[in-house]
């Protein structure tokens, strides 16, 4: 059973931002506010991919359902949990290595497994389940998209192909400036204007939103589980036949 993967899918929007002068520095108000859309967008960016540390979580409400995934991202590792029509499974990223950690749930309903939903579950026995970055399983169960983050690309294809600059407005104490797609105002992305244009609050349309925090705060190292808490999904996988 294929379902919608979370948050920056949902978007049609596949164009990168391109041609845009970068600029390393932190911005003021009146610096960041009165440039084109354009580059507002990609200063936001850049300042997301150059940031130590940070936490989103992304919230959907939309015609397949609720959805939520939070997540905390260190350097290019990240640690967090996706949770869809009741099921959840969290999600490990450390190095080039990926983990999965899922309840019963998740193997019945996101993979369509009821019959062998509790075998597994007892085979994984609460421990880490390794998988491989191109697993089919990632993107049936809805994961593969939470990754994206790690690897700071997770926005690159929600970019407005068109641009424009709306109102400014505090969210959630953080003065913005918002940055609307100029062809429908579906997606908003509302971009600090004090310090770095860090991507406050991106609403991709759609039922689907994302708020960004914590950008640089300190941050425990994200650590792979020992080798006694993993187990590869073959030997899950192979347990229920």
């Amino acid at each position: 059973m294929k379902t919608p993967m979370p948050a920056v899918a949902i978007t049609t929007s596949i164009l990168l931002l391109v041609g845009c002068a970068s600029d390393d520095s932190a911005h003021t108000d009146g610096d960041i506010a009165s440039l084109p859309a354009a580059t507002v967008l990609e200063k936001s960016l850049a300042a997301l991919k150059a940031v130590p540390s940070y936490k989103v979580e992304i919230h959907t409400n939309s015609t397949s359902g609720q959805a939520s995934t939070t997540l905390a991202v260190v350097g290019t590792d990240l640690r967090g949990s996706v949770t869809r029509a009741g099921a959840t499974s969290e999600v490990l990223k450390v190095g080039t290595n990926r983990y999965i950690r899922p309840d019963e749930a998740f193997w019945s309903t996101m993979l369509d497994k009821p019959k062998q939903a509790h075998a597994y579950t007892v085979a994984a026995h609460g421990r880490w389940i390794k998988v491989r970055a191109d697993d089919d399983l990632l993107e049936t169960g809805g994961l593969e998209g939470a990754f994206t983050f790690a690897a700071r690309n997770a926005l690159d294809s929600a970019v407005p192909q068109q641009a424009s600059l709306g109102e400014r407005k505090d969210v959630g104490g953080v003065p913005t400036i918002t940055v609307l797609d100029s062809r429908n105002d579906r997606t908003q992305i509302s971009v600090a204007t004090t310090g770095e244009p860090y991507p406050v609050r991106w609403d991709f349309g759609l039922g689907a939103v994302a708020t960004f925090t914590d950008f640089g705060a300190p941050a425990d190292t994200i650590e792979e589980p020992a080798p006694t808490d993993v187990v590869d999904i073959s030997t899950v996988l192979g347990s229920a036949k």
